[in-house]
């Protein structure tokens, strides 16, 4: 029944192409055209493919029906002329040939309307056309979804201009059921097996609309077949706002140059699900809007968002009023809280539903940065209850207090940070005020006592780590996990946005911590595949410089990493270890499509990291890698020294420890960590190792079996419901 009742429906839409309403389309198209002609100072483009021409009227019984049309003052008639003045929008006049009868529709722009004579130009292009011995019939003003037709008391045909005494009263016919909106500068490209065209769009409505285009040779327009599918593109010079397949409605028949009506085959885009939103119907609430500029029609629009979730948010409208198409992209849709609180978003129409007598749109939040991210949180916590004890600000003496109680900042650990503890707390005070885009921090505390803390940063170009988790008991109670539901909600959340960077989630613990082994060793060997989840083990240590001029052996060198040996290092790590930390690195990718370091020096940080090549006689023998972060922008400065990969079991240790050296010649630190791998090889080379890491790397792309795990490991609930697509 339902396809049937569609069939009805679209034939139903072709009949009303038929009908004398039809023309309205028809002259909308001309309008929309000439506008932008008139924009563009181009009269030589116009559809007909030269000068600006008179267009046919063929619908004379439309004039026949006027007697039972709406009628408007003119008083409000003048209001509505000086809008479209204002505007620089232009009238359309209906003559009649002096010689033949023809009835033809004429471009013209009018002065302002100051009494009841109204004064119009003609559009430059009918110089030639002698217009003052034609017969005039009506001007024809668009408003909104009405057309008026004017018949005008008297009026003064000149070749330049004319002018008419403005009736007591005019006629008003409304459009079709379902508004269809003119739309300005969109190009349109559209494609059916080895056919292809390109044009610009007309006009749309919520479920079709209409493009205008033409073909260049080879293709012709004998290829195209109007009961196949069709896929759309429509775009502008900076950005896609419509990519689906479509069928063909209705078509003009033109050699050269078609309007083509189509329809979106599907109402819902697949691949998103929106479920579980939470509604915000409250009493004394602040609406909750979505404001944007119609990409296709170049205005601002707002409409009350009814119900919202993390990944997404719908809203209802009328049929007559609809500006939406599923398919369609927003791009700097700003989800609007009262005035108060303003996020920015690229988002997406994902579905229509016919509920009643509105339309319910479903919209998916495509991309967001991390300080909307976070603004974004903010809203659903004001909005739906934050979850009890945990904050978005934090008291950073109470961290600290809590950081050394709980045993996280131990003896050894505080001696090696102590010496740049000033320069420790200013980093900290960056990273915990504000909205950051390379930082995140999580804290449950009750009556302003923290009892657990994890945190976030943007370690690698796309890879972000979760560092300092730390708790102390509440009650008996392990806080702990608290903070790592959130965190890990979080990572779920972000996964999704491309400007979060977050291709991959890693992170340092110590093999003996029980707590994160269960969790994080505990998915890894479950998943059995280190190409998603993968786990290094390094040695750690911490190295000082010698006081006497670094110098390598002979036949060795030192010098950075250049393509071949980047493709040995690869090599190296895919048989050793098969994991993710070569993606991780991202070393192959071209300085010019990195922004780590950008993105930390806006913030008033430092995060960079070089390679380089320890070769003997031309032989790779190990990669270093010289990273460099603020003081303790890690406690145990996992992201500030070296990290160290031995490809030759053989290679001397105090070879390499003359190859950092020499890295840090002109560096002012004395003493830095070494982080060596495979950690077997400073056993062997009695290496001192105050102790060991395992680095975890999970791909992003399976972060919900990862959250699935740890729901069903500690029965907690990491996903809201509805977050998932």
């Amino acid at each position: 029944m339902t396809e049937i009742k569609k069939d009805l429906e679209r034939q139903k839409e072709r009949e009303e192409e038929k009908s004398p309403r039809a023309w309205i389309a028809l002259v909308d198209t001309k309008e929309n055209r000439a506008a932008e002609i008139k924009q563009k100072g181009d009269r030589k483009t116009a559809t007909t493919g030269g000068t600006l021409q008179p267009w046919m009227f063929r619908h004379n019984d439309l004039i026949k029906a006027l007697s039972s049309a709406k009628k408007i003052g003119r008083k409000n008639l003048t209001n509505i002329l000086n809008y479209l003045h204002f505007k620089d929008n232009s009238l359309y006049v209906l003559l009649r040939h002096p010689r033949y009868s023809e009835d033809l529709l004429f471009v013209a722009y009018h002065e302002p309307c100051l009494g009841t004579k109204l004064v119009c130009r003609w559009d430059e292009e009918y110089k030639d056309y002698k217009l003052k011995n034609y017969r005039f019939q009506y001007l024809i003003v668009f408003y909104k979804q009405s057309v008026i037709l004017i018949p005008p008391d008297s009026v003064d045909l000149e070749d330049g201009k004319f002018t008419l005494q403005l009736p007591e009263e005019s006629f008003v016919i409304n459009r079709r059921h379902f508004s269809r909106f003119n739309c300005e500068g969109i190009r349109a490209e559209l494609w059916q097996n080895g056919f292809q065209a390109s044009g610009r769009l007309v006009d749309f409505s919520f479920n079709t609309f209409k493009i205008q285009v033409q073909v260049a040779p080879p293709y012709s327009f004998h290829w195209f077949n109007d009961h196949a599918q069709s896929t759309v593109r429509l775009f502008d010079d900076n950005d896609v706002y419509y990519f689906g397949n479509c069928r063909c409605e209705y078509q003009t028949i033109d050699r050269n140059v078609r309007a083509i009506v189509l329809t979106p085959i599907q109402d819902q885009i697949e691949g998103f699900k929106l479920k579980g939103e939470h509604p915000l119907r409250w009493e004394n609430s602040p609406r909750l809007y979505a404001v944007f500029k119609h990409p296709f029609i170049k205005k601002e629009i707002k409409k009350e968002i009814f119900d919202i979730s993390a990944s997404g948010f719908s809203l209802f409208d009328e049929p007559t009023e609809a500006v939406l198409m599923p398919g369609m992209i927003i791009p700097n849709l700003v989800i609007n809280f009262g005035d108060v609180l303003k996020v920015f978003c690229l988002a997406q129409v994902v579905y229509k539903k016919e509920e009643g007598d509105q339309i319910r749109f479903g919209v998916a939040i495509l991309d967001m940065n991390l300080k909307n991210l976070n603004a974004f949180n903010q809203l659903l916590n004001n909005v739906l209850g934050t979850p009890q004890g945990m904050t978005n600000e934090v008291d950073l003496d109470e961290l600290w207090e809590m950081l050394f109680e709980s045993g996280f900042i131990y003896p050894e650990k505080y001696d090696h940070i102590q010496a740049f503890k000033k320069s420790f707390q200013e980093t900290y005070k960056k990273l915990y005020t504000g909205s950051s885009e390379i930082a995140k921090y999580f804290v449950y505390q009750k009556n302003e006592k923290i009892y657990s803390h994890a945190s976030l940063i943007r370690a690698y170009e796309k890879a972000w780590m979760g560092h300092h988790l730390a708790a102390r008991p509440e009650e008996g109670r392990h806080t702990g996990l608290i903070v790592l539901k959130k965190m890990l909600g979080y990572l779920y959340e972000m996964r999704r946005f491309p400007s979060a960077y977050l291709d991959y989630y890693i992170t340092f613990y110590r093999p003996e911590n029980r707590f994160t082994g269960r969790i994080y060793s505990g998915f890894a060997e479950k998943t059995a595949n280190p190409g998603v989840c993968s786990m290094d083990r390094f040695a750690y240590t911490i190295y000082t410089k010698e006081n006497k001029t670094p110098q390598l052996p002979e036949g060795w060198s030192l010098g950075e990493c250049g393509v071949s040996d980047l493709f040995e290092f690869e090599r190296f790590y895919r048989h050793r270890s098969g994991g993710l930390l070569w993606n991780v690195l991202a070393l192959d990718i071209p300085e010019s499509e990195r922004n780590l370091e950008q993105a930390y020096a806006a913030e008033g940080l430092t995060r960079r990291y070089k390679a380089f090549s320890l070769s003997c006689y031309g032989d790779l023998r190990a990669i270093l890698i010289r990273e460099e972060s603020d003081s303790a922008l890690n406690l145990s400065d996992l992201l500030n020294g070296f990290k160290i990969f031995v490809l030759d079991d053989e290679l001397p240790a105090n070879v390499i420890f003359s190859a950092v050296d020499l890295v840090l010649r002109d560096h002012e630190a004395e003493s830095l960590p070494l982080m060596i791998y495979p950690a077997e090889y400073a056993s062997r080379k009695e290496i001192h190792v105050e102790k060991e890491y395992i680095l975890w790397i999970i791909d992003a792309g399976i972060g919900s079996k990862f959250a699935e795990y740890i729901e069903k490991r500690y029965r907690i609930k990491v996903t809201e419901a509805g977050d998932e697509r």
